[in-house]
Parts: structure tokens; C-alpha cells; sequence
């Protein structure tokens, strides 16, 4: 071990060992070396996105193109939407305008018109409204056909055809196929729908019709029975459960 005396203590110390270069640090070939490596790498890289632009950019462009164009197509199809919205509710208004300056022939003329845009929301009310337009003019034929085209209109909201359903059997009990009427209204008997009440009714009334006056009894007597029932709705089914019961050969009780 190299010593040397300290000058101030006269004593002897280790002498310090020359420092060694680092192991880790580069040499400036190494980094030549390593700068040419990257320059490589890049050129390297460039050439492979080139190969893969050449190769898939067609793809590419066409997808960009497909979701540009199906974009603009979605807010075209908006803007033409609430363009065609805005339209029937001007005809709608316009048909209004007719009846009231009693032009009842040209209003009708109009809402069939309107009710041929099927899928909005004025075409189920001009549907609507020809047929009790056809009420009005003793045109029961025209009316119920009114009834029956929106009910079976898929494009039409389900609670416009529900309604179509229940003023056709309404309006139709006298003159249309019971059967017929009864099968429309059956999934309508449904407590969850909004108008069960109305649909339960009218199959009493149906099933009367066609001499079934058990059936329509118990289903009038149900209806007046349910506690979520208008009060008025449960009244008369209370009124046609005794008028069924007095036609099957069972009088009601005296009322006391």
C-alpha cells in the first residue's frame, strides 16, 4: 500500500489511488456507433410505414371516407327529419284551419294525405282525425277503416295503435266481425297496459254479442272488482255484470 506522511500531523496516511474511468461511460467511437444505429433504425421505420401506406392505404382512406360520409349522412337524415316534422305540423295546422272555415271534405282530403307519411307522429293524428271526421259525416265504413289501417301500422306508435284498436271495436261493435275485434283487443287485457280497463270492457261486451254470457259476466264482474280501476269504469262494469247475469236466466238481488 503507497503511503505518505500528512504534513500537518507528521503522520503516515494512505496516499489516494488514481481514479479509474467509468465502466459505463462511452468512448466516442461508442457513441458514433450508436447515433449511426438510431439513424438506421428510423430509415428502418420509415420504410416499413411506407411499405404498410403503400400496402393498406387504400384501406385506410376508404374507412376514413365510410365514417365521414356516414356522419354527414346521420346529420342529413337529422336536419331532413326536422324538416319533415315541421312540414306535417304545417299541414296538421292547415287541416285545422280547414275544418274550422268548414271546409270538411278538403280537411279530410288533407289528412289522408298526412297520414300517408307513416312512421310520424302526425301521420298517426291525421289517421285520427279522418276517421271522426268520417263519424261525423255518417261515414262509419270510412272510419273504421281509418281505425284499422293505424292500428296495423307498425311504423305508429304503440300507444296510437292501442287507441286505433279500442275506438275500432267501439265503433264497430255492431257491424264487425266480434271475433276479430276480440282477438285485436287481447293483448291488450293486460293489466300494464294503459288501456286494459277499456280493452276488458269491450270484450264483455263482445262476448255477450256473441252469446257467451258467462264469460262476459265474469269478465265485468272482474272489472268491477279491481281496486285499480276508474271509479266510473268499475260503476258501469257493475251495471253490465247484472245486465249479463239477468240475460244468462240469473237475475241479480234486489237492491236492498
Amino acid at each position: 500500500m503507497n503511503v505518505s506522511k500528512d504534513a500537518k500531523s507528521n503522520r503516515n496516511v494512505p496516499a489516494p489511488v488514481p481514479s479509474k474511468a467509468k465502466k459505463n461511460e462511452k468512448s466516442e467511437d461508442d457513441v458514433i456507433i450508436e447515433s449511426l444505429m438510431t439513424e438506421i433504425e428510423e430509415d428502418l421505420r420509415g420504410e416499413e410505414l411506407s411499405k404498410l401506406w403503400k400496402q393498406y392505404g387504400n384501406i385506410v382512406i376508404g374507412v376514413v371516407v365510410v365514417i365521414v360520409l356516414a356522419v354527414a349522412g346521420w346529420q342529413l337524415w337529422r336536419q331532413n327529419q326536422e324538416t319533415q316534422r315541421i312540414e306535417a305540423a304545417q299541414q296538421f295546422e292547415g287541416a285545422i284551419k280547414l275544418i274550422e272555415e268548414g271546409k270538411v271534405d278538403d280537411a279530410m282530403t288533407a289528412y289522408a294525405a298526412l297520414a300517408q307519411k307513416k312512421g310520424q307522429g302526425f301521420a298517426a293524428l291525421a289517421q285520427l282525425q279522418k276517421a271522426s271526421l268520417a263519424l261525423k259525416k255518417n261515414d262509419l265504413p270510412g272510419a273504421l277503416a281509418a281505425y284499422k289501417a293505424l292500428s296495423e301500422d307498425a311504423t305508429a306508435d304503440v300507444l296510437f295503435r292501442d287507441l286505433a284498436r279500442i275506438l275500432r271495436a267501439m265503433h264497430g261493435l255492431e257491424t264487425e266481425n266480434p271475433l276479430e275485434l276480440e282477438a285485436s283487443l287481447k293483448p291488450m287485457l293486460d293489466p300494464s297496459n294503459s288501456f286494459s280497463s277499456s280493452a276488458t270492457e269491450l270484450t264483455a261486451l263482445l262476448a255477450f254479442k256473441q252469446g257467451d254470457n258467462a264469460r262476459a259476466q265474469a269478465l265485468a264482474e272482474g272489472l268491477a272488482a279491481d281496486i285499480n280501476t276508474a271509479a266510473g269504469v268499475r260503476q258501469r262494469a257493475e251495471e253490465l255484470a247484472a245486465v249479463f247475469k239477468a240475460a244468462a236466466g240469473n237475475p241479480a238481488p234486489a237492491a236492498k
